[in-house]
């Protein structure tokens, strides 16, 4: 029993490390998280439990990183080892530059990486039936990656001509952002959301009104449109 535990808690390091690690200028496989490892032994010494508690993920990164750098590996990884079938079904292309996989400023993505990414998809994956999850469910939290890709390429790209509304530091006096609805429509069908609910979450916020109980929806501003991801 205690060489099971054991065992499952060492096969889960792979996952933390394509869910919570990342290339950075310094390092192309650095941590982006904290781990805090717990183990339980009975009166006679033997490990009868055992538990990794993760915290302080850099979840900004998932939507925003500098040039040079990636998001979370599982992105590129899945991208990398999805089959070819599963890639259309979802609506994905394996070399095409989504937003959420380069940096702010559009860049292009990191060369290089290609065959690591194949060989750890095929780890990950390996990692997760090995600490008890079915097919199904594998398949289910790749799905919700793929509307994640989706969702960042969900704002419609601004035309050359377009200028913002209002002036000074008020970074919500930006023109409201447009959506792509063809591209929500597919992010939502993946993500298991109504389209109009997930549109009008990412499009407004809710703002107090003082001195009351109560809310209004203002629409929020391509400057902050995406972190609202």
């Amino acid at each position: 029993h205690a060489d099971s535990i054991q065992a499952r808690v060492l096969r889960a390091q792979p996952i933390l490390e394509s869910m919570g690690n990342a290339v950075t200028m310094r390092n192309s496989n650095s941590s982006r998280f904290g781990k805090y490892n717990r183990v339980f032994f009975d009166e006679a010494g033997s490990l009868v439990d055992a538990g990794i508690t993760t915290y302080l993920l850099e979840s900004s990164r998932v939507v925003v990183h500098s040039d040079r750098e990636r998001t979370y590996h599982c992105f590129y990884e899945m991208l990398r080892g999805l089959d070819d079938e599963t890639l259309k079904e979802w609506g994905l292309e394996r070399d095409r530059r989504y937003r959420l996989l380069t940096s702010s400023g559009g860049g292009s993505l990191l060369p290089g990486f290609e065959s690591r990414d194949a060989e750890n998809f095929t780890r990950m994956c390996d990692a997760l039936e090995g600490i008890g999850l079915d097919a199904e469910e594998v398949r289910n939290m790749f799905r919700i990656l793929a509307g994640l890709i989706h969702l960042g390429d969900v704002e419609k790209e601004a035309t050359p001509d377009a200028c913002p509304q209002g002036s000074g530091d008020d970074a919500d006096g930006d023109a409201p952002v447009e959506l792509d609805e063809a591209v929500l429509e597919r992010a939502a069908t993946l993500l298991g959301m109504e389209a109009s609910e997930l549109g009008s979450k990412l499009t407004k916020r809710k703002v107090a009104v003082r001195g009351r109980s109560s809310y209004h929806e203002v629409a929020r501003s391509a400057t902050n449109f995406r972190h609202a991801l």
